[in-house]
């Protein structure tokens, strides 16, 4: 019964059990969306006026290996990749019209210094750190 189901994650989360090259391994994949400048993926784009942009949506990949005489996940054999996507930072938006291809892309600000795009990309700095 849903009626008691409490979100935990705004995403999607997933683990299963794989063999690779004859290796047991533990995938997990989870998918975080954030809440700060979230609608509908025709609706809500580009940037906000704190630089937080539309659809913003971290993926990451956890890979567990196997012990091969225990058969029990691996203490400190695992990796993790994490990929960030969201939609473009500036003010942007585009009209949801159907039998349009390529919906035209409209500019609803300018942003001459680019100082809300620099928000994002600090944000970015302090969430993952400097590439």
């Amino acid at each position: 019964d849903r009626a008691w189901y409490l979100n935990l994650i705004h995403g999607y989360f997933e683990q299963t059990q794989c063999s690779v090259f004859g290796r047991r391994i533990s995938l997990t994949l989870i998918a975080r969306r954030s809440r700060l400048f979230a609608g509908t993926r025709y609706l809500k784009r580009g940037l906000s006026n704190r630089g937080k942009v539309a659809n913003d949506v971290e993926v990451e990949q956890i890979v567990n290996g196997f012990d091969r005489v225990t058969d029990q996940t691996a203490t400190g054999r695992f990796s993790s990749y994490v990929q960030n996507r969201a939609s473009i930072p500036l003010f942007w938006t585009q009209q949801g019209r159907r039998m349009v291809a390529k919906p035209e892309i409209i500019l609803q600000k300018q942003d001459p210094l680019g100082l809300t795009t620099g928000r994002h990309f600090q944000d970015l700095f302090r969430r993952y750190g400097s590439p």
